[in-house]
């Protein structure tokens, strides 16, 4: 009978969140090497665990904020990186025994540098693809229930150390009968109940939220993470993600998306072409290879300027854990459970703002985030221009001004603030559904951009192709969808 293990002595490196990392400024965050607990399921425990610990977190500030007249500036300072440590690790230990989606958010958070402090960062880091795993014999029955056979008659090698792990899944590295060498990631057994919950309850505190500050209506948040999260549960549908994506890459040669062997692949157990990489924010592995850091950061953004604007199906989820980096240099992009799908009425108007913003044209930028969806409860001109101008205006203006490709920490400090006076003044009462991922990417791509020290503005590279494509219409071309077979080409070269 075939082996369906790597024998020990021939195994990877033990799973890596037994490794020592994380450090920041002489501390060193060591995420518990313990086996995976069992979740609550009661959704009442879910929701007071998470407000505890969230509520402990926003105490803390506030009292650190009334004793810095008392004791001063520095203390201030000292006490709150302790009470960013302190707070880090104990949203990462109810993030850890409640798994499902405060998992999801902390991930999100660990990939922003550029407005989350180094000591959530150093933490939260952990959770991209080293959550705790499950017990292999629990993968093996959920495998062996999936395959409708034992695994060893699907696999010739399977091993039973996970490759990584997240907040859904957990990914194997195996051998297929027939030699290919594959990814295998399952669903972990009871995950979907607990992501309901969850919406549940994410729904809830949304409303709570929403009576205490009247600012902006957030119920957009949740009503939209209920259409989108369930999908990353289908793994049918995320395979099927990965080929959309992959064809309209087909052309490129600096973009890797593995190969999907659907007749391995079920809903709930996808089995796809290994691959391996850097992590796109390990800096030090790219040099020791030769890869230039900013050169992968032109490929990420060049990449998805054009899923933005060409093509208006984009990879919502790029965190770190999804974003690996081969020779070439090449982009490996993995997990497409978040894909989302951007019409072109959106596409048009979402370019328009664009070059409002490099023309530094407050008064067509109002205009276009009002014809995005954005509703004021004073609903005028010089409301819509100043939002527009705090919102994003201002950073961009910075980031051009300063030939860089993200926006530093205390840019979005000095955002944030102007973005409260004017909500405060004249409360948003609607945001546009599609801007909550498309803003979260370019958020992300933000974070991932001043890790690698990207000189690749996305603003500007989005321009290029809006200006390509009004050439190609006024050439009478179609935008290279002929009929004949396309070029290869690299994104580093665009």
């Amino acid at each position: 009978m075939p082996n369906y293990y790597i024998p020990w002595h021939m195994a990877r490196e033990p799973f890596p969140h037994h490794r020592l990392t994380g450090s920041i400024e002489g501390m060193t965050f060591i995420p518990p090497a313990r086996a995976r607990s069992r979740p609550p399921r009661s959704r009442l425990l879910r929701f007071l665990r998470t407000g505890l610990a969230l509520a402990r977190l926003f105490a803390g500030y506030k009292w650190i904020g009334l004793l810095q007249n008392v004791r001063g500036d520095p203390w201030a300072e000292g006490a709150r990186k302790r009470h960013h440590r302190r707070s880090a690790e104990r949203l990462y230990t109810v993030a850890v025994r409640q798994q499902g989606l405060l998992i999801k958010t902390l991930q999100f958070l660990s990939s922003r540098p550029d407005i989350v402090p180094d000591e959530y960062i150093a933490v939260f880091s952990h959770l991209q693809d080293e959550v705790p795993p499950e017990p292999f014999e629990v993968i093996r029955k959920v495998v062996d229930h999936e395959m409708g056979q034992p695994i060893e008659m699907v696999f010739r090698e399977f091993e039973p150390t996970p490759v990584a792990s997240a907040s859904l899944a957990q990914v194997h590295r195996a051998v297929l009968q027939d030699g290919r060498v594959v990814a295998v990631k399952v669903q972990y057994p009871g995950i979907e109940r607990l992501v309901q919950d969850d919406l549940k309850n994410n729904a809830l505190f949304i409303a709570i939220l929403n009576r205490l500050d009247k600012t902006l209506d957030l119920s957009f948040i949740s009503e939209e993470m209920s259409r989108m999260i369930p999908r990353e549960l289908d793994f049918i549908n995320e395979g099927h993600n990965a080929e959309k994506i992959a064809a309209n890459f087909a052309d490129v040669d600096d973009i890797v998306i593995p190969d999907i062997y659907w007749e391995h692949s079920t809903k709930r157990v996808l089995v796809m072409q290994f691959v391996e990489g850097i992590k796109i924010t390990d800096r030090e592995g790219m040099e020791r290879a030769g890869i230039d850091p900013a050169e992968v950061a032109k490929i990420l953004i060049v990449a998805f300027s054009e899923m933005l604007v060409k093509d208006g199906l984009f990879h919502a989820d790029p965190h770190p854990g999804n974003l690996m980096v081969a020779p070439g240099p090449k982009l490996i992009m993995v997990d497409f459970g978040q894909v989302k799908e951007v019409g072109a009425p959106f596409r048009f108007i979402f370019g328009q703002m664009t070059r409002a913003l490099l023309s530094e044209d407050d008064t067509e930028l109002g205009r276009t985030f009002r014809a995005l969806g954005f509703r004021m409860r004073d609903d005028n001109d010089t409301g819509y221009e100043d939002l527009g101008r705090a919102y994003v205006g201002d950073i961009a203006k910075q980031m051009r001004a300063e030939e860089r490709g993200w926006a530093d920490p205390d840019m979005f400090q000095v955002s944030y603030r102007e973005m409260l006076r004017i909500l405060r003044a004249n409360p948003l009462i609607k945001i546009p559904a599609d801007l909550l991922f498309v803003g979260r990417v370019m958020g992300l791509l933000n974070g991932l951009s001043m890790t690698l020290r990207s000189k690749t503005n996305l603003l500007v590279e989005m321009a290029k192709l809006l200006d390509q494509q009004d050439a190609a219409l006024k050439s009478g071309g179609n935008g290279g969808n002929g009929a004949s077979e396309p070029e290869s080409r690299k994104l580093l070269e665009a």
